[in-house]
């Protein structure tokens, strides 16, 4: 992703870095042939290795999504609550080891058999850094502490854990970066948003926010009715002042441009304002599409285009298992390619690696096949009845296979 496409091309790696990329008999002229293992790969493509620019690691052991295509949004998040409780009896029960942990650590591998090299994980206390310090997936994690409450009296109490979290020295060359997410309007009040704004601007922190994901919350926030008034007082948390039209998306967009990086997530029912505020911000503003939960929950048609029109830095997630079936994000780019067939796959492409790489504030490298950089390196193989046929026809085909190659 750092130029065009290279035909007959080839990386050269030394353990565990790329030390030459281009044309094959190029490569063989500065590098002595006889020292290497050479691997011919066939008529298929190298590429990076994918971004995952948001997922929620802790429901990775769900074999399947909750619920049904086209559920309610407000019966599943009943769902998501329910599990939780569930799972949080058990272990105080049995005493057994924390479900979130084990969960986790199954994302991570899962999504490294899947060829992903770095993620944008939402994480939510109790958040115990080893579950993915010892994963030994070597998946560069940018982790968003995830908060949300009406209470004042928990404010306190989640300002010092946010502090905190934000505030602990990076080792260096780590791939564990840290961030803030505000969960989601309906879930998050005025004070404690402006709380982790006001905490994650000291800090020059990425957030991440879920927003305009469905069309009740745009109702809840614009005229205070609708499923979430209802699901609100079932968890005892329903105050009509606090959705009296004051709280707006552009509002909250307005404040998140003012971060060093804002990723809104979802985004599926952004319109043309917002759109344009987004845009107004290309240096740190970006948008995280998962495609096959959008699917799921049988939303209208995403406003891809639209954001691509305006040239808003989209990148691909894969939401959970709680809403998808795995968490392979070329599956997720085959997704955008049978459903907006107008895209090439250059920009597809640019959605799975560096797009999210920018949108996560990683490191440049992330996202390219780079050289002195760490190997991070796919390999896509063709149908059989398009083997002979450019990459531009079947990159992200249904029938196209993705392996992972270092």
């Amino acid at each position: 992703m750092k130029g065009e496409p290279i035909e007959n091309g080839a990386v050269a790696v030394v353990g565990r870095d790329v030390v030459a990329v281009g044309d094959f008999k190029k490569i063989t002229r500065d590098f002595p042939i006889s020292t290497f293992d050479v691997t011919e790969l066939g008529d298929g493509t190298i590429v990076p290795g994918w971004v995952n620019a948001h997922t929620h690691l802790e429901f990775s052991d769900i074999e399947e999504p909750l619920g049904f295509p086209g559920i309610k949004f407000t019966d599943w998040i009943r769902k998501i609550v329910k599990r939780r409780i569930e799972s949080n009896r058990l272990e105080s029960d049995t005493n057994s080891v924390s479900s979130k942990s084990l969960a986790i650590r199954c994302g991570l591998l899962e999504s490294k058999q899947a060829g992903t090299w770095a993620i944008g994980e939402i994480a939510t206390a109790p958040l115990d850094l080893n579950d993915y310090s010892e994963a030994d997936c070597q998946i560069v994690t940018r982790c968003f502490f995830e908060q949300l409450g009406r209470d004042p009296s928990n404010y306190p109490t989640q300002a010092t854990e946010l502090t905190s979290f934000l505030s602990q020295t990076q080792p260096d060359h780590s791939t564990f970066f840290r961030g803030a997410s505000p969960h989601a309007p309906y879930s998050v009040s005025e004070l404690l948003f402006n709380q982790i704004q006001s905490i994650s601007l000291t800090a020059a922190t990425p957030v991440a926010m879920h927003i305009a994901e469905t069309l009740e919350e745009r109702e809840l926030l614009e005229k205070g009715s609708g499923d979430f008034v209802d699901l609100l007082k079932e968890f005892g948390i329903w105050n009509p002042t606090d959705f009296n039209g004051e709280i707006s998306i552009p509002g909250i967009l307005n404040q998140l441009s003012k971060t060093e990086h804002a990723l809104i997530v979802h985004g599926n029912y952004l319109n043309d304002i917002e759109l344009d505020l987004i845009a107004a911000h290309p240096q740190n503003m970006s948008v995280a599409f998962c495609p096959r939960t959008h699917r799921f929950f049988q939303h209208s048609l995403y406003p891809l285009q639209k954001m691509l029109n305006r040239k808003i830095n989209v990148c691909l997630g894969t939401d959970s298992r709680a809403s998808n079936p795995d968490l392979n994000i070329f599956k997720e780019a085959q997704e955008v390619a049978a459903s907006f067939p107008a895209l090439s796959p250059k920009e597809i492409l640019e959605m799975a690696t560096i797009n999210g790489s920018k949108a996560l504030g990683l490191p440049s490298c992330i996202g390219t096949i780079s050289e002195n950089q760490t190997a991070s390196l796919n390999y896509i193989s063709p149908p059989a009845n398009l083997r002979t046929h450019h990459p531009t026809d079947w990159l992200f085909e249904q029938t196209s296979q993705c392996v992972p190659l270092h």
